[in-house]
């Protein structure tokens, strides 16, 4: 059967930019197998994602991996109803992305594009629209990578968080002592995050349904403070609390496969901005997951008991 596409190259702004997927649009010798790795495995792993094609693992995101949970979900997209299959030599879909595949991709992700890209994370500075008179004077990236559309019910906090979620009702957090207070002049510094009474300005265990986490350390041991980051944040979290986290490229790498072990994504997205005299690129990743059991994920992580 001869391969018949719609379109000669991707034209989608998910994908149009990648030479090793145009290539496969094109090439039978480019397509994408399992076992594969880098940037354009990432950008089909998020394509999926979006297309809600199931829950691809945190190592293999965080890796840019095509592993067994990103075959599953190739699989799931290429089943019924697409039913992407080569009739010349297959009666189902295999576990491949080649031509057909990315090109029936490319052309969901033109009408995925088509309607606003989140519903649940501002990609912009200025974030959705509010009175930004009543916004402090905010760091560096504005409102970028910040929640939108909170879960109505439950505490809203955001871990080392420097007034970017104010205007939503959120409470900046510091599970780090160190770093509760912002100096001078800041008329409502973070909160030290503790399990003290809430008179005491402290937060209930499974108090909390949303949480920011932008651009600040999230640590799974006891080096910085004890409790660390992890205890407390699943610590408070509700089962279903949703966890906003975003952050540029070095803090994603860092602190980005801690976060991602919290629970499934639910949207992903890497925002692209060229370097003021330079022609380098940075990233800022933008994630939206659910911690669906707390107490498990707490317990996967085996930390050794509070001193």
């Amino acid at each position: 059967m001869v391969v018949v596409l719609t379109r000669k190259r991707l034209v989608s702004k998910q994908f149009k930019d990648n030479q090793k997927l145009q290539r496969c649009l094109l090439s039978p010798a480019d397509h994408v197998l399992p076992g594969s790795r880098g940037e354009h495995v990432g950008l089909i792993q998020e394509a999926l994602t979006k297309l809600s094609m199931g829950v691809i693992g945190a190592s293999e995101i965080s890796t840019e991996l095509y592993g067994q949970s990103t075959q599953q979900a190739v699989l799931r997209y290429k089943g019924p109803p697409r039913n992407i299959i080569n009739t010349d030599y297959q009666r189902t879909p295999d576990n491949i992305v080649g031509q057909m595949t990315i090109d029936r991709l490319d052309a969901d992700m033109v009408e995925f594009e088509k309607v606003p890209e989140s519903l649940l994370v501002t990609l912009t500075e200025a974030g959705p629209k509010h009175d930004h008179s009543k916004c402090p004077t905010l760091q560096s990236g504005g409102h970028k990578g910040t929640p939108i559309n909170p879960l109505p019910f439950g505490k809203r906090i955001n871990i080392y968080g420097t007034h970017e979620t104010d205007y939503l009702g959120f409470d900046d957090y510091a599970p780090n002592p160190n770093f509760a207070g912002r100096g001078q002049g800041d008329p409502s510094p973070p909160r030290f995050l503790t399990n003290a009474p809430p008179h005491l300005h402290g937060l209930e265990a499974k108090s909390v349904s949303n949480i920011a986490i932008r651009s600040s350390p999230i640590f799974a041991n006891h080096v910085h403070s004890n409790p660390n980051e992890v205890e407390e944040i699943l610590r408070v979290a509700m089962p279903g609390c949703r966890v906003t986290y975003a952050g540029t490229d070095e803090n994603f790498s860092t602190f980005g496969p801690t976060v991602l072990r919290f629970g499934p994504v639910i949207e992903r997205h890497v925002l692209t901005t060229r370097d003021p005299g330079t022609t380098a690129d940075s990233h800022f990743h933008v994630i939206v997951l659910v911690i669906l059991d707390p107490d498990t994920v707490l317990r996967s992580f085996q930390l050794p008991p509070f001193l």
